[in-house]
């Protein structure tokens, strides 16, 4: 059976890091959306050019533009085993993707949340510092990390509950070391494979 993963949590939580783990580990196309959208930026498409005046502000892309993006690069992996990370990132965006896959006999597997305090991650900032800054993104100043945790903040919740409700939700608590983390959402996906 088709994996189709999904992984979201506050910016700056990691899930980069563990989408890329969980792709190697299971065979998955990694595809983050901040970075489809930075490609067609740095393409200089029509979708890029469109995007870029969203993103260095911070504001959310429309989702009818993310989704041109992002279903021309499922079209290309046969719309099965992938993992997205960062998407969805409002309710709609979910309820459009679970739709889609539905249409296509394929699954909506599961969105893996990355519980991260914004604490730990003003702390992981402050120690890795430059290492931290991705010199691609035009997004990277203060007010517009700020502006991207409001956003996750007022968000979450509707999509929580949700893919609560249908049993395609975990929690995971992203405030540890990478290794426990990843541990434990390879024991929740290998739950879905029996």
């Amino acid at each position: 059976m088709p994996l189709n993963l999904f992984i979201i949590g506050p910016s700056g939580c990691g899930k980069s890091t563990q989408a890329k783990l969980i792709a190697g580990k299971y065979n998955l196309s990694h595809l983050s959306m901040g970075q489809l959208l930075r490609d067609e930026i740095a393409a200089g498409s029509g979708f890029g050019d469109e995007a870029k005046s969203y993103l260095d502000n911070g504001k959310l892309v429309p989702d009818d533009l993310i989704f041109d993006i992002l279903i021309a690069k499922l079209n290309t992996l046969n719309n099965q085993n992938f993992i997205i990370d960062g998407f969805p990132r409002v309710l709609n965006q979910g309820k459009y993707m679970e739709f889609y896959l539905k249409k296509k006999d394929l699954p909506f597997s599961l969105l893996i949340h990355l519980s991260v305090t914004f604490e730990e991650i003003t702390a992981r900032r402050a120690k890795l510092g430059s290492e931290f800054q991705d010199e691609n993104r035009t997004d990277n100043n203060p007010e517009a990390i700020a502006s991207r945790q409001q956003f996750y903040d007022d968000g979450i919740t509707p999509i929580r509950e949700y893919f609560e409700s249908k049993g395609l939700f975990v929690d995971i608590d992203g405030n540890r070391p990478i290794e426990p983390i990843f541990a434990d959402i390879c024991d929740k996906i290998n739950k879905l494979k029996i």
